[in-house]
């Protein structure tokens, strides 16, 4: 680490990378669920409405990924210029993804 580097604990580290994953997951479940409608009628049936079984499911995976990571320490080497990147790239591809989806469908 270069001297005046901030540091990133381990826990922000773990679910920095858990939130970027659960916005890639997302996206792509919003375009599979609105191309296959039995899935989007069985996410309805657990809770009353797709789009908050969505949101349970985004929250239970970036929970259980970010305590996955931090226990494990597989993110104790990603640099915090990584973990903005990772957040920034996968929230414009996110963003750009489901514009395209919901532009075109």
């Amino acid at each position: 680490m270069e001297a005046g580097t901030p540091e990133l604990g381990g826990a922000a580290r773990a679910f920095a990378i858990a939130a970027a994953t659960a916005i890639l997951f997302n996206t792509v479940l919003a375009c599979v669920k609105d191309a296959h409608k039995p899935l989007q009628i069985f996410m309805a049936s657990l809770t009353g409405s797709d789009w908050t079984t969505q949101g349970i499911a985004d929250v239970a995976l970036f929970a259980f990924l970010g305590l996955i990571l931090w226990k494990s320490n597989l993110t104790k080497n990603i640099r915090p210029a990584g973990i903005i990147f990772s957040l920034a790239g996968t929230t414009i591809i996110a963003g750009a993804g489901l514009f395209a989806w919901y532009a075109l469908y």
